[in-house]
């Protein structure tokens, strides 16, 4: 008989559960060193961001605590936004749906202990960052979609956002923007 065998969930405080975390941390190196090319950083733990015109870009990597797995949310951010949180404002890797099996998602970022599930996991990031991701970021790049009534920023945000653009000077990260972030 051959059953699937469904891995067994790591408990809090395990040992199990410790090199579990040990391993997301070499799957979230791995990405951070494929997406300096695309200009991001790694600014705090599950946080890479880099630097727009008008907005700071970001991708947040979540860890599931019931899983070796990741999700990812893409957002945007005002530097002089007084926001105390990120704020996920954008996609999430959980709602980017499979076009060949209707109802699930495009996207599962499972790893192992195994070195070559790291490298796996982290490419796949990669792919749905580049793929994804950065198609997001191009299509709320500019001040005028930034500013609309669609915008995934809040009216704080946008009213921050028109007032860095009315007068530059303005434009220095507020410290809930290095405190959210880590970057200016």
């Amino acid at each position: 008989m051959n059953e699937r065998q469904i891995p067994r969930p790591a408990f809090p405080g395990s040992p199990e559960k410790k090199q579990e975390s040990r391993d997301a941390q070499k799957v979230l190196r791995l990405l951070a060193g494929m997406l300096k090319p695309f200009g991001f950083q790694r600014t705090k733990p599950t946080f890479f961001t880099r630097p727009g015109k008008y907005v700071i870009e970001f991708v947040h990597v979540h860890k599931y605590t019931f899983a070796a797995s990741f999700r990812i949310h893409f957002g945007v951010r005002v530097r002089s936004d007084e926001f105390p949180a990120a704020g996920l404002n954008g996609p999430s890797s959980d709602g980017i749906p499979d076009p060949e099996s209707p109802g699930r998602r495009l996207y599962d970022f499972d790893f192992t202990a195994e070195e070559v599930s790291w490298k796996r996991c982290a490419d796949l990031m990669l792919e749905c960052i580049t793929n994804d991701g950065l198609n997001w970021f191009d299509s709320v790049a500019n001040p005028t979609a930034l500013l609309s009534s669609g915008s995934p920023l809040t009216q704080n945000a946008r009213t921050a956002l028109q007032r860095e653009i009315e007068s530059p000077s303005c434009a220095q990260a507020s410290e809930a923007t290095l405190r959210a972030l880590n970057a200016a």
